[in-house]
């Protein structure tokens, strides 16, 4: 019995053009290499990424690209381990990949994103926009990791407190990656606070556990809480799409 191929990597290249002809959607995972606390590994957002679009892809028979490892990653540059990219080069380098799958006929594309830098999430957009400024028929959207989540922090009481490498995120890596997550190393933190206005050279001054969230309420369910819900609010945006052309 044949089974349905989501990744595209593992396509030939006559699958991977009926899969395009097709007018299936198109996932890319976009991540980074950055530190996250001492507890959780440098490949936490691309992981993230990668585990969401696995779940989506067989709900709305889409593809997975391979996913980008390297982001922009200001706040955390200055710790062991962090690889970031300028704007310029990343937004360069998406809209380069962008427009080869368009070349090669893509019409729907989702930019899954795992890490939460505000650069970065510009930078996808810029690097998307010439191309739907020349077919604005295409369609292309970018979902951030933090976009559906209110609803979860505030049923945990987690609003306002929790973030990067906090009790979401590390639930979350319970789930995707548990063999990676060194529980015994988790700070107990709560979020700092943080200049508002001022630009920083040395920003991990403010939060020297390279922690920004509250750690008191990690569980495995609470990721599996959390997954379920993104992924559901990810599959009802790409079939209201489909459905409608717009997003609502």
């Amino acid at each position: 019995m044949s089974t349905v191929n989501y990744r595209v990597a593992d396509l030939t290249r006559d699958e991977f053009k009926n899969a395009i002809q097709d007018g299936r959607w198109l996932l890319l995972p976009f991540g980074s290499v950055e530190q996250h606390g001492p507890h959780l590994p440098l490949g936490t957002d691309l992981f993230y990424a990668e585990y969401v679009c696995d779940r989506v892809a067989p709900l709305v028979n889409a593809l997975v690209a391979p996913g980008l490892a390297y982001g922009i990653c200001r706040t955390m540059r200055n710790f062991p381990g962090t690889v970031s990219l300028s704007s310029s080069t990343f937004s360069a380098l998406v809209h380069e990949i962008l427009a080869e799958y368009v070349r090669h006929r893509a019409k729907k594309i989702a930019m899954i994103g795992g890490h939460a830098e505000p650069a970065q999430d510009a930078a996808l957009r810029e690097a998307a926009l010439p191309l739907v400024n020349a077919d604005p028929k295409l369609i292309v959207v970018s979902i951030g990791p933090y976009d559906f989540l209110e609803p979860i922090r505030r049923e945990t009481d987690l609003t306002k407190t929790d973030g990067h490498a906090g009790s979401i995120e590390t639930s979350q890596m319970l789930v995707i990656a548990p063999d990676r997550i060194h529980m015994d190393r988790v700070p107990a933190v709560t979020r700092p606070a943080l200049s508002r206005f001022r630009i920083l050279a040395n920003p991990e001054s403010e939060f020297s556990t390279g922690v920004r969230g509250d750690t008191s309420k990690i569980s495995r369910e609470l990721g599996e809480r959390s997954l379920e819900y993104i992924v559901a609010a990810i599959v009802r945006l790409l079939r209201t799409l489909d459905e409608k052309g717009a997003e609502s």
